[in-house]
């Protein structure tokens, strides 16, 4: 079984290598060459470089990479990450990534499939299998005036989306506005994404949901809009309610994806997916 030292990774690992694929000359990354240039490549280092720090080790299985987390394998395999159980059944579960673009929105997002049988393996392996494994590794802290609790992954990247928004706030009576129109911030809540089996990612403190005091009879929310409207996807922004592109630049610039960019669209909901970011080609802060 061949091994990468990951300490020697992380010091390839940069956002010219995710774009252009230089080569690793060191022997300990030699696994990897095959798989230069590729989007198996980008994924994989994506990962690492998000969630390095919790990845015991990087390992080559055959035609699979392996991260062993906790001691626990979770295979990477045509963009899934699945525990062994799972693995024989690879071609039955969502991607782990997507596309995602950054800035702001011209339009409605394109179509795209719902992820109604996304693996909660490898959120698992890194967080914790029960509630009280990851509320162990959590805290409350201070966000927007309000209290949230979120796992520790989460507190630098929102103490300084807290800190970027209020700068932006002392400039822009928009932004002022709409944080005094926040009525609560949901953090985490064990529960499964409606529909589907899949673990929601307030489950394991990462997620975000301001919810305003009136949404100003826009849409918010696609399961909601579906009910009357059977064309919910192309509803223009314009009718849709939408944090200030401020709110949203700051959360990009700090790990955290934005629900409004997804087709099924959840205009409320923030959670922390940097690298999903990572695959967009640019660095964050």
């Amino acid at each position: 079984m061949k091994k990468i030292n990951k300490f020697l990774l992380i010091s390839v690992i940069s956002p010219l290598f995710l774009l252009t694929g230089i080569s690793i000359y060191s022997t300990d990354t030699a696994i990897f060459r095959e798989i230069q240039n590729s989007k198996k490549m980008k994924e994989v280092l994506a990962i690492f470089r998000a969630y390095g720090d919790l990845i015991d080790n990087i390992e080559r299985q055959g035609e699979d990479i392996v991260f062993i987390i906790r001691g626990r394998p979770i295979y990477y395999k045509n963009g899934k990450m699945l525990s062994e159980e799972h693995l024989s059944h690879y071609p039955d579960y969502n991607s782990f990534f997507y596309y995602y673009r950054k800035g702001s929105l011209k339009g409605p997002p394109d179509p795209a499939p719902f992820p109604y049988n996304r693996s909660n393996d490898f959120l698992n392996a890194l967080l914790g299998d029960t509630e009280k494994e990851i509320r162990d590794s959590s805290t409350w802290i201070g966000f927007l005036g309000h209290q949230v609790f979120v796992h520790r992954l989460c507190i630098e990247p929102l103490k300084k989306i807290d800190m970027k928004i209020n700068e932006y706030a002392e400039a822009s009576k928009e932004v002022q506005e709409f944080i005094s129109s926040i009525s609560v911030i949901y953090s985490m809540k064990r529960r499964k994404v409606a529909g589907t089996d899949n673990l929601s990612y307030h489950s394991y403190g990462l997620a975000l949901d301001l919810i305003p005091k009136s949404y100003t009879n826009k849409q918010v929310y696609w399961k909601w809009s579906s009910v009357f409207n059977p064309d919910w996807g192309n509803i223009p922004l314009s009718r849709r309610w939408l944090p200030p592109a401020e709110i949203i630049d700051a959360f990009e610039e700090n790990g955290f994806v934005w629900g409004g960019k997804w087709y099924h669209f959840d205009n409320v909901h923030f959670e922390y997916r940097p690298e999903i970011l990572y695959l967009t080609g640019d660095a964050f802060d």
